[in-house]
């Protein structure tokens, strides 16, 4: 256990940075960190302890979910990343994009989701395949959540299924993850983090439905968030990277596609860097930021790995209860900290 881990949650919780949190650390499959803390909502009514099992919204952690279905669906020769999408989704305007293009964000288009919440699903995909490219495909890396929806929209069609079908056959079924879901079910209610009150117009608590406007707009299940799960299962995903895709002993996927996965796709000044799904290169990665790759999530949920000390580590926290609080987001600072407290204790050969 790293003790200096707890004083830096102790310290977030007070400050209320989080209202609660499970942090697990992994070295080469061995856990050397795996701790719950705080509550689920301060010490509102219903607030309940955080165990390591409570269920949290992931956000956009979900995007690396969609990006490792689409990565096992390219190896299984189904879908080559370069081809254009609009060849399975001909309903797609834009003709230049591919799969690469949207698992490293340079699509060059420019879409935000959120404001079209409130018209539906129908405007938010209109939106979307409309869209005519802001920028030459794979010339700019801009972050935006229209990327990872379209390429769920690709995973759903090159698997001839729905998208959360996909998911828990390509990534969550051979992982072993039994409690990573989307639209989790009443029964798991009670141990699910909320997220934040909604006043203006879900007129209420959001709790266990995705917090994510436009996700929750399209009845929950999109590529680019409404998994909800724990931190003991979020974890697998990294070690999978880390393990070049070997999991148990069987290869999900190739080792080389596993590399490129970690490889920067761009790098152009000003621009964020990223892989093929994942972030790289990103500040809440602290003294790692050249070295490890990972991904955040709005609600709070960040997960990252160092492949030069075989290390993964998951935070998963619902910081924007009560309410969310503008950039700079605080828990990205926490989750810094945390890297550089487990990289100085390995250092001193604290753990091993």
């Amino acid at each position: 256990m790293l003790a200096a881990i707890d004083d830096l949650i102790a310290t977030a919780i007070h400050e209320r940075v989080f209202p609660g949190a499970v942090v697990i650390v992994a070295r080469a499959d061995h856990p050397i960190h795996a701790a719950a803390y705080g509550a689920t909502m301060y010490d509102d009514s219903g607030s309940q302890p955080v165990t390591l099992d409570t269920v949290y919204d992931l956000a956009s952690l979900t995007k690396v979910f969609t990006a490792l279905a689409a990565l096992r669906l390219h190896d299984a020769g189904m879908l080559p990343l370069d081809r254009p999408v609009q060849h399975w989704l001909p309903a797609l305007r834009a003709s230049d994009i591919t799969a690469r293009h949207l698992l490293s964000h340079c699509s060059g288009l420019a879409v935000q989701l959120a404001p079209l919440a409130r018209q539906g699903a129908a405007a938010i995909r209109q939106a979307v395949y409309n869209a005519i490219p802001k920028h030459p495909a794979g010339q700019v890396t801009e972050y935006a959540n229209l990327n990872t929806l379209l390429l769920g929209d690709l995973v759903a069609t090159v698997y001839d299924g729905s998208l959360d079908a996909a998911i828990e056959e390509l990534v969550c079924a051979p992982l072993g993850m039994q409690h990573t879901c989307f639209r989790p079910p009443v029964a798991w209610l009670q141990r699910t983090a909320p997220t934040e009150w909604d006043y203006e117009w879900r007129a209420g608590l959001v709790h266990g439905v995705v917090h994510d406007e436009s996700a929750y707009a399209l009845g929950g299940v999109a590529g680019h968030a409404g998994l909800f799960g724990i931190a003991t299962e979020a974890i697998r995903l990294v070690q999978l990277f880390l393990q070049e895709g070997s999991w148990q002993g069987k290869q999900l996927l190739r080792a080389e596609t596993a590399r490129a996965a970690l490889t920067p796709q761009a790098q152009r000044a000003g621009q964020p860097v990223s892989g093929l799904g994942w972030m790289l290169q990103r500040p809440y990665m602290g003294a790692a930021m050249a070295a490890g790759f990972g991904h955040s999530g709005f609600t709070g949920p960040i997960m990252m790995g160092i492949p030069t000390e075989a290390l993964a580590i998951v935070a998963l926290c619902n910081r924007t209860y009560p309410r969310r609080t503008p950039p700079p987001y605080r828990h990205h600072q926490v989750f810094a900290s945390i890297v550089d407290t487990t990289l100085h204790a390995i250092e001193s050969k604290l753990v091993s």
